[in-house]
């Protein structure tokens, strides 16, 4: 899909005195079970965005952050508050929409949330704004307090853990990398999902890893699931600290070879047999996919083997 299209305990007070020492003792002996209960009986959030809504909903902005010259991150409120979470699957999409000042027809974009679906109260979208984008500029427009008409959501691909370990490629141009770094949060934040991801992001200038942050994050978090490489094409000197974080350049087909090579011989791809996701430009996905579905013809991938965002 095109564009940007991305989840207390307290102390009690001391108290001395035999008998409320053997009060306290109950009372933390039973501690975990009534944690249990009360966890066990809290009322599950309804979902904002069920899988069939026919009507649009009105989401409400609470806050805007400028993340770069022309990308920004967008916070809106749920309709219920921290009743609700938003419920989108990872890697799926909204539908927003406006009326243009003085159009005839409303303007209509998916974006994937860059929010976990399982977040209570808030819906999050990352929106680069194109010279000329109607979208994107009138999204770049909203302040907090204005309100968006979305629905949704837009289903992408059913995603099926693994139990045994896996390994696929993610693969992002430019603003594309919305749909891949939801899809990359959720596979990593099953616990019982052993998938290991290996992501590959192509970017013009370093300013638009936007998202580096929470994909720093993430590796620190699931070092032994994750490996992120950055490919920056500008002109502009990659880090060459990091050798293996940044590469100058585009997306080549010998990182890519280098990525398959790292995956063990019979664990590549998923239980549907996907082994490689892309979002990107059109250019981006056919210099690297091909058009008849061949990843560069060199990796005897045929098309039911690449998901294209």
């Amino acid at each position: 899909m095109a564009a940007f299209f991305s989840r207390s305990s307290r102390a009690l007070p001391y108290v001395t005195g035999a008998a409320v020492l053997g009060a306290g003792a109950t009372f933390y002996a039973s501690r975990p079970r009534i944690q249990l209960d009360s966890a066990r009986n809290a009322p599950t959030p309804a979902l904002s965005f069920p899988s069939s809504m026919p009507f649009p909903k009105q989401l409400t902005v609470l806050s805007t952050e400028q993340v770069n010259h022309d990308t920004k991150k967008i916070t809106f409120s749920l309709p219920g508050g921290d009743s609700q979470v938003s419920g989108v699957p990872f890697g799926s999409a909204i539908l927003t929409s406006h009326w243009p000042k003085n159009g005839w027809f409303p303007v209509f974009r998916p974006y994937t949330p860059i929010s976990a679906p399982d977040d209570r109260g808030v819906l999050q979208l990352l929106v680069k704004q194109y010279p000329n984008g109607r979208a994107s500029s009138y999204l770049h427009s909203l302040t907090p307090g204005s309100t968006l008409s979305v629905r949704g959501p837009i289903p992408a691909y059913t995603w099926q853990r693994s139990t045994t370990p896996r390994e696929l490629v993610l693969i992002a141009g430019g603003a594309g990398i919305t749909p891949i770094y939801s899809m990359a949060r959720g596979i990593l934040s099953d616990p019982e999902d052993q998938t290991r991801l290996q992501l590959f992001w192509g970017v013009n200038n370093t300013r638009d890893i936007v998202l580096k942050r929470e994909l720093e994050e993430l590796e620190q978090q699931y070092s032994s699931r994750l490996q992120v490489t950055y490919c920056v094409s500008g002109s502009e000197e990659a880090d060459l600290s990091e050798p293996g974080k940044y590469k100058k350049g585009y997306i080549s087909s010998e990182g890519l070879k280098e990525a398959i090579t790292r995956a063990k011989a019979g664990s590549w791809g998923d239980a549907k047999g996907t082994k490689v996701f892309i979002c990107g430009p059109p250019a981006m996905q056919e210099a690297i996919a091909g058009k008849k579905g061949w990843l560069g013809g060199d990796y005897g991938l045929v098309k039911k083997e690449i998901h294209a965002f």
